[in-house]
């Protein structure tokens, strides 16, 4: 059993010093008995929980805008995500084993990966990608809540915009919590939600299958496929947080178990729906599958499923950015006035954006194209590439690097750059399109004037 060293300083150390006396090469790093974490089934259902939350309802609009090629480029990146999540769990095992600071309880792992291997431009970086991913994701999750509470009200009497407000207030005391460890509940409720949802979704489009029109499948343009590519993206935005689900772990060297358990069941997930949905409806498939099916009892109870998953998404992506923030600001890390404080400004914010785009899609869509490339493909690989080729005090790397797999990781990473880029730009133009017609903020406006226009009516026809 691996015993934690004393020292902080920043000194390398070569391995783990174990009780017999000997050394730990292998790469598997082991909490000591007493330390209470997660397991590594319980590290899946946190990253389904994380990955699966408004991923798929977006994902047959986004085989739409790429056309059947959407669908491999789905289990493409699938298979790459998780491939570059196994060794972003593994370069956090080199710095643990490397530097002892880390193998306590560290709040930004994954910047401080970031950092190691790229320098303080590389934490900046991570900053962005994780900041914008988690923040702009759970923008869209209480967007999204909010439009499934309006669906389900009858003759919509609260608009989305009332809602979005509603929502975040409901929400704010939720985000009190510390770590992922402190709401697992709700977390392993949100995946069974959602597969239950799938199962539904599936099930309701075959049995209606005659009652949609012949589908039609347009012609992906470059600036559709790019939006295609920017949803697909998104909904495989996890990667950030993995170091922090593995920082919550029992036995942290087992984290690749749960990355594979994971994606089994995201894959799973993703294929069939975007599949099923794009094969059957086509091109008139709308950007939340749950709103394009018959509506009845059974996708009602898929609404409220769905509802109660992205409750647990919220939760599970706001607590990384929340702890950055409050490490930034040496805020202490237990409940108190300003945790409080903070995490509900953080929501605050967040509400004023879901005002300003109140569709979700194109929030999605530019997060997925910038942020989330950049977090899930274009810095796990290359992080691990460059601790892995690091030379110190320390023996050689515990893990031989391929020539083929150096390929691999730096294919990822250029897809990510040169996909990102692209998505970015078309979302951008499509928020700037559609910015002035859609925003709260414009509807409030012209609410007022309405109704002072009512107004002056009435008391003019009165005195006339």
């Amino acid at each position: 059993m691996a015993e934690r060293a004393n020292t902080k300083s920043d000194s390398p150390s070569d391995a783990l010093v174990l009780q017999d006396g000997s050394t730990s090469k292998t790469g598997g790093f082991q909490e000591p008995a007493n330390v209470k974490g997660l397991s590594y089934p319980m590290a899946a259902f946190f990253l389904v929980a994380q990955m699966a939350g408004a991923g798929f309802l977006a994902l047959p609009k986004a085989v739409s805008n790429a056309g059947w090629t959407g669908l491999f480029m789905l289990g493409l990146f699938a298979a790459s995500v998780a491939f570059s999540g196994t060794r972003l769990s593994r370069a956090w095992i080199m710095m643990m084993e490397r530097w002892p600071q880390y193998r306590g309880d560290v709040r930004q792992p994954y910047m401080d990966m970031a950092e190691r291997a790229l320098g303080p431009h590389g934490r900046r970086l991570s900053y962005f990608g994780v900041f914008v991913t988690l923040g702009g994701g759970t923008t869209v999750y209480i967007i999204l809540i909010a439009q499934f509470i309006r669906n389900s009200i009858p003759d919509n009497t609260l608009s989305t915009c009332a809602l979005v407000i509603i929502v975040a207030v409901c929400l704010t005391p939720m985000t009190w919590a510390g770590t992922p460890k402190d709401f697992w509940q709700p977390t392993v409720l949100a995946v069974i939600s959602t597969v239950v949802a799938v199962v539904v979704i599936i099930i309701q489009i075959l049995v209606d299958r005659e009652s949609y029109p012949p589908p039609y499948y347009t012609t992906p343009t470059v600036g559709t496929f790019a939006l295609g590519f920017g949803a697909i993206v998104f909904s495989f935005s996890g990667t950030s947080i993995f170091p922090t689900i593995q920082n919550d772990m029992n036995n942290k060297g087992d984290f690749w178990k749960s990355v594979l358990i994971g994606f089994v069941v995201i894959g799973s997930l993703y294929v069939p729906v975007a599949g099923v949905a794009y094969g059957i409806i086509g091109s008139a498939v709308k950007s939340n599958i749950l709103l394009s099916v018959t509506q009845g009892w059974v996708v009602e109870t898929a609404i409220a499923l769905e509802v109660i998953n992205l409750i647990g998404t919220f939760l599970v992506s706001f607590n990384p950015v929340a702890l950055a923030f409050e490490d930034m600001l040496n805020i202490p890390n237990k409940f108190g006035w300003q945790r409080v404080a903070l995490r509900s400004g953080m929501v605050v914010c967040e509400v004023m954006l879901c005002l300003a785009i109140p569709d979700f899609s194109l929030i999605l869509n530019l997060v997925g194209g910038s942020a989330t490339a950049c977090a899930t493909f274009v810095l796990p690989p290359l992080i691990y590439i460059k601790l892995h080729g690091m030379t110190g005090e320390w023996d050689p790397p515990i893990w031989n690097l391929p020539v083929y797999e150096k390929a691999y990781l730096y294919a990822i990473a250029g897809v990510g750059v040169i996909g990102g880029i692209a998505a970015t730009i078309s979302a951008t133009w499509a928020i700037i399109e559609q910015s002035f017609t859609q925003s709260c903020f414009t509807m409030f406006n012209l609410d007022l004037v309405l109704n002072a226009t009512e107004v002056v009516v009435t008391n003019t026809t009165a005195v006339l």
